[in-house]
């Protein structure tokens, strides 16, 4: 009763929004484009391609994931489940222990397919905090990875962060260093629509 609750809540607040389905996670709305994978744990990983991908005229630059398991799972587990699904197209090195590049085509978006205009140019980190400065290594308030893919173990809970940069090159001036999660604002609705008569009819007919 309360999860469908919830899920008719969620869709009054967010009815109108176009593209991935907002998802509860750390206190925010999250659009998430996809799912893959099952079990108790869950993470949502966000690539951010900072419009170094399609130039100035990237519609959306940043895109997330979710992916759920039980037990022991490595970030490049939770890559290899997204490939697979044909979600992504993720290419590593290094024996899969270091990223090369992250393919991801929405419809959606007329400028082309994501895809990084040089390869092995990321930063990786995590946090449970959505509201979390990337900033750059050695100052950020997320958790930047020290390890390989095949090492770094994923938590419950926590945000996937892959975050386009320039290794070899300069950014261009439109580009934006800085990851971002596609955080979802609620449409304005107001208390007594919620709790009013919609949800007492539905309530109504799950009583039946």
């Amino acid at each position: 009763m309360m999860k469908t609750l919830m899920t008719v809540v969620s869709v009054l607040m967010f009815s109108g929004v176009a593209g991935a389905a907002p998802y509860l996670f750390q206190g925010v709305y999250v659009d998430v484009e996809a799912w893959v994978g099952s079990g108790s744990n869950e993470t949502i990983l966000v690539v951010d391609w900072n419009k170094l991908d399609n130039g100035p005229n990237t519609v959306t630059e940043s895109h997330a994931f979710g992916f759920r398991w039980n037990g022991t799972a490595y970030e490049s587990d939770m890559l290899a489940a997204f490939n697979n699904a044909g979600i992504l197209t993720v290419t590593t090195g290094y024996g899969g222990a270091f990223l090369l590049n992250i393919g991801y085509i929405d419809e959606e978006e007329p400028y082309g397919a994501h895809l990084h205009i040089e390869e092995g140019s990321w930063n990786l980190a995590s946090t449970t905090n959505p509201y979390a400065r990337w900033g750059t290594w050695g100052n950020s308030e997320w958790d930047f990875n020290r390890g390989g893919l095949t090492s770094e173990l994923l938590a419950n809970g926590q945000f996937e962060g892959i975050n386009a940069i320039m290794w070899f090159g300069s950014l261009p001036s439109y580009a934006n260093d800085q990851l971002d999660i596609p955080i979802v604002v609620p449409e304005p609705v107001t208390l007594a629509f919620l709790t009013g008569g919609l949800l007492i009819r539905v309530l109504g007919q799950r009583r039946r």
